[in-house]
């Protein structure tokens, strides 16, 4: 859980800070971009902690049923974290199906298969120990999502009806951290693609694989082009238990508009929220 905290006055004078951050503070309280920091320096100092999660598509404001999914996990020593689906029983609650590799679970006909996959920090990089669809729970690394937060030009603030002890703060990243975030994240994924059909047409013939390998570049270049167009808009929230300088919930939506959408309402937007407890 090592997670890099960045001073908030970093590169400015202590008075340009000052007056930056004087608009973000609570009446009374510490400033937003210093309780993220201690938020995030509070997790940093404990060596193990659960999680439970979710996340979702949404296309024109309407969610796409089959891309929900749920998720829970275990992070360890800094530096380990086991993350698994969980399946929304009748009730709406959830259970954990921690399985190894890909397996259906029996369920009915609407029951999507569970996964299972670990990730261990190396190199200041996470890596999944599975390839495939469980590797691509690792896009759900909540430590991740947190290390985010961290990057230049991040817009803190707080959210209105913070009390009690908790606060909620508002991360915004800038235009080109987002749409960053967002290109790395595609590259990933299609890196996996390449790699599971390079592994698929082994078989094949010279021809084959050829072709596969074309249409694997022509599909790459396309989405790139679709990115470097589009306005990707990234914002986290960040529920803190001020009292002990932690996180309780993290809340992120990705919203991607492509050129002519004129509905503030069209657009895709993924959204992911992760509870943390059990801080150890």
């Amino acid at each position: 859980m090592k997670i890099p905290v960045l001073s908030h006055k970093q590169g400015l004078s202590a008075v340009a800070a000052l007056l930056l951050l004087s608009g973000c503070a609570a009446p009374g309280g510490r400033p937003a971009a210093e309780e993220l920091n201690l938020a995030l320096a509070g997790m940093d100092g404990k060596d193990a902690v659960t999680f439970e999660g979710s996340a979702a598509l949404l296309i024109a404001g309407k969610p796409v049923p089959e891309s929900a999914l749920y998720y829970g996990g275990k992070v360890q020593d800094h530096s380990r974290i086991s993350l698994y689906s969980l399946l929304p029983d009748e009730a709406g609650e959830t259970r954990s199906v921690p399985v190894q590799g890909v397996k259906k679970s029996g369920r009915s006909k609407a029951a999507a298969p569970s996964f299972y996959t670990k990730l261990e920090k190396k190199n200041g990089e996470w890596q999944p120990q599975q390839s495939g669809e469980a590797g691509r729970l690792a896009g759900l690394n909540p430590l991740q999502q947190l290390e985010e937060l961290q990057k230049p030009d991040t817009q803190v603030t707080e959210e209105s009806g913070s009390s009690g002890g908790i606060r909620v703060l508002r991360i915004r990243l800038s235009p080109a951290e987002a749409k960053r975030q967002l290109s790395e994240e595609l590259e990933r994924e299609m890196q996996a693609i390449r790699q599971e059909s390079v592994a698929e047409s082994a078989g094949q013939t010279a021809e084959v694989r050829e072709a596969m390998d074309t249409l694997w570049t022509q599909k790459s270049r396309e989405l790139k082009q679709r990115i470097d167009e589009a306005e990707v808009t990234s914002v986290y929230f960040m529920k803190v238990d001020s009292r002990h300088s932690l996180p309780k919930r993290l809340t992120w939506t990705r919203t991607i508009r492509y050129p002519g959408m004129t509905d503030p309402a069209d657009g895709e937007a993924y959204v992911t929220k992760v509870d943390f407890y059990g801080y150890q």
